[in-house]
């Protein structure tokens, strides 16, 4: 919902569904106070929308209302499609035979760990709404991943409660407009203040919604930096995809995927592991296609982007859809919470423009600040050689030549493990053009 060409304010949505007589619902946040329900106390009129506004800290009075949490964990996914079921389904029984037969049901929660003073962890949470989208209609869902990214508590909570009445508002205002209930999650959050790395709609409101293609607007939006697919074509919320895992990544457009990309990745998987004393089973290896060149021009410009998508998990491949251009970036990425282990798997001509000074004239520290942010945790760079096209020449990692004023660095990175060279099969290996392994 526009007003004067600008999104409308937080209390103003919340203002909005307290003044319309046929919405009716639970608020349920557990984790870092009660910032939704807040933002409807504080617009005015809740008493007519909000029916009851829970949060249920201790873990015993947590278990008794939704459940015991065979994982141990409160804020997962579980946890909080207990709180919906038993919100919704309480709020249906209670009051829906008193109410107008033109009346909408809703149950609202949230499961969050929000910053401690006493603990470093990752400041996530699973918020969603379950919703009628017209009277009498079989509820839809809307679930989605959050990562909190303000340095306070207070922040933090603020952020939710801005990022859950845009969730609620959505879901009553834009449910026949997916896309723009995506863009709209972030109205009155500045950039830098969450990411929302996941999310899924079902039910009768969101008929003919495609999940793949609401997660990659994820991205094309601005809203998180990756999101992650599985073989199965799904999108899934990247720490559950890489708990307790090394990871190996390939870059590129895949426009198409290639044999000598199949063959990258094999003779990653098979070095990898064993330069790591693990087993194939704790790495997991993805497609990576990067996006940061096409954000500022739009996400219709990355037309394609589905398609490849689809083209690379219904080959088996988890893929990995990214705003980080730099190599170091994503780095930074999988190691900010988890000191888990990094394969690169590129090119010799990668390699080369990694080496290229010009790349890092905006740092203060060069091309040695980047080279250190992208080794911080252990991270290997598994370099596959090219044939030198009209002769019998082969470039590897071991007699590529490097700037000499590079030389040294280089040679440290390879006696030191951090450059590994991939060995494909000779007879196979034939002259490709390094552009079809770069990123947009």
């Amino acid at each position: 919902m526009q007003e004067n060409g600008a999104h409308t304010s937080t209390r103003h949505k919340a203002w909005q569904l307290n003044s319309n007589p046929h919405i009716f619902g639970t608020i349920a946040e557990i984790g870092a106070g009660q910032e939704v329900a807040r933002q409807f106390f504080r617009a005015g009129k809740a008493s007519a929308t909000v029916a009851k506004a829970v949060s249920a800290y201790d873990m015993q009075m947590s278990d008794a209302m939704y459940g015991v949490e065979q994982s141990g964990r409160y804020v997962t996914r579980s946890r909080l499609e207990n709180i919906l079921d038993t919100e919704y389904t309480d709020i249906v029984k209670r009051v829906a035979g008193s109410r107008s037969p033109d009346s909408t049901f809703f149950a609202f929660g949230d499961t969050v760990a929000a910053k401690s003073s006493e603990s470093d962890r990752d400041c996530h949470g699973w918020m969603g709404v379950r919703f009628q989208h017209a009277a009498g209609a079989e509820p839809s869902q809307i679930v989605l991943h959050v990562r909190m990214l303000d340095k306070t508590n207070r922040d933090q909570q603020e952020s939710l409660g801005i990022l859950g009445v845009n969730l609620i508002h959505g879901a009553f205002t834009r449910g026949d407009q997916a896309e723009t209930l995506v863009d709209g999650l972030v109205d009155d959050l500045v950039w830098g203040r969450i990411e929302v790395d996941y999310i899924h709609f079902e039910g009768p409101a969101f008929e003919g919604v495609h999940n793949r293609r609401l997660n990659l607007r994820l991205v094309t939006s601005s809203l998180s930096p990756v999101v992650m697919f599985t073989p199965d074509g799904c999108a899934v919320m990247p720490a559950d995809l890489l708990f307790k895992r090394h990871v190996l990544v390939l870059r590129g457009t895949f426009r198409p995927f290639t044999p000598i990309q199949a063959d990258m990745i094999r003779c990653g998987r098979e070095v990898f592991p064993k330069d790591l004393a693990t087993s194939p089973k704790n790495v997991v290896c993805f497609c990576e296609m990067n996006v940061a060149r096409h954000l500022s021009h739009g996400v219709d410009q990355v037309y394609d982007l589905e398609e490849r998508v689809v083209q690379l998990t219904e080959l088996g491949h988890h893929v990995m859809v990214t705003s980080h251009l730099r190599y170091f970036r994503l780095s930074e990425y999988f190691t900010l919470h988890d000191k888990r282990r990094i394969g690169l798997i590129l090119s010799v001509d990668n390699v080369r423009t990694i080496l290229d000074d010009k790349y890092y004239d905006s740092m203060d520290g060069g091309i040695l600040e980047a080279m250190g942010k992208l080794f911080t945790s252990d991270t290997k760079l598994l370099v596959y050689p090219n044939l030198v096209p009209g002769r019998d020449e082969i470039v590897t990692a071991e007699n590529l030549d490097v700037p000499e004023h590079q030389r040294y660095l280089y040679q440290h990175l390879v006696h030191n493990g951090r450059i590994l060279a991939l060995e494909p099969d000779v007879e196979t290996l034939v002259p490709f053009d390094p552009r079809v392994l770069t990123s947009e």
